[in-house]
């Protein structure tokens, strides 16, 4: 791996479906450096779009998530606390109104 940094690969977040090493990008190709094996010539980013979760799934993701916290608040007697459980609810509204933008 450090022969490819040093020759300019780029190190991805992907990783290699035979060794689960991390793979690289080289002169325009995707590929493994320890097992060689290289991948369809695709642009890392296509792949990593392809690997995240639909905009769908990260709202109910979210939402289960704002319910969670809801729970908590209505227990929660610490000021301090509950001041951190709303800026965190703040936090999940504003990325679904965003979300919900796009």
């Amino acid at each position: 791996m450090a022969e490819m940094l040093l020759a300019g690969g780029k190190m991805l977040s992907l990783h290699c479906a035979t060794c689960k090493s991390p793979l690289f990008e080289y002169k325009g190709k995707v590929v493994c450096p320890i097992c060689g094996e290289k991948t369809k010539a695709t642009t890392p980013e296509k792949a990593e779009l392809r690997a995240m979760p639909a905009i769908g799934e990260i709202e109910g993701i979210l939402l289960e998530k704002l319910n969670q916290l809801a729970a908590e608040l209505k227990r929660e007697g610490d000021r301090r606390t509950l001041a951190e459980l709303l800026g965190l609810m703040k936090s999940i509204l504003e990325v679904l109104e965003k979300l919900k933008a796009r």
